[in-house]
């Protein structure tokens, strides 16, 4: 030894593995090029940016691509099915999906998250719909007039009297000077 350096330094295969594949390398090469290919397909997809959000705080990418499928409105799933999502991530079947979820919880949770978080990024869009269809003079614009003005405040369903000042004993005023402080109009008499 030379500098701690083997002098003629021979990499050998260990008895008996001569040739023989790791299973292991093997397993590994197979779930980065399934990987490669989902990433490739789904690469535009508005979603991706979650994927890769969730590869961010580290779940893993199969684990990642469940959570943004699942986060899906069923209807939107592409492909159609757990197991079909299962076999396109690399896995032998989607038992191993249930196994994360009954092993993890915060799989789930992740998944409300997401799914709740589409009405958020939804909301810029919602609020300029609701300012144009309000802003338009025509009658049919009326409800979303009355709901844009209910959310700034400017509108209550609620009747509500606001009196101001009150004298401190209103058995000495007349009934016109009563009439007058509630601003309701006189009664059928005149008086």
């Amino acid at each position: 030894m030379c500098g701690g350096v083997m002098d003629d330094q021979v990499i050998r295969s260990l008895p008996g593995m001569e040739g023989e594949p790791n299973p292991l390398d093997e397993a590994q090469l197979r779930a980065e090029e399934a990987r490669r290919i989902y990433e490739a397909r789904w690469g535009e997809s508005p979603w991706m940016n979650d994927y890769f959000d969730l590869l961010g705080e580290g779940w893993s990418w199969r684990q990642a691509a469940y959570i943004v499928w699942a986060s899906q409105p069923k209807f939107q799933r592409d492909p159609g099915t757990q197991a079909e999502l299962a076999q396109e991530v690399g896995l032998a079947s989607d038992r191993a999906i249930r196994t994360w979820r009954e092993k993890n919880p915060a799989i789930d949770t992740r998944i409300h998250e997401l799914t709740a978080s589409a009405l958020s990024k939804a909301r810029a869009g919602v609020f300029a719909a609701l300012i144009a269809a309000a802003s338009n003079p025509s009658p049919r614009a009326a409800t979303d007039r009355k709901l844009f003005f209910e959310m700034t405040g400017d509108y209550s369903r609620e009747t509500t009297v606001r009196i101001g000042e009150l004298p401190d004993d209103m058995a000495e005023m007349s009934e016109s000077e009563l009439r007058a402080l509630a601003q309701a109009p006189e009664g059928p008499s005149g008086e």
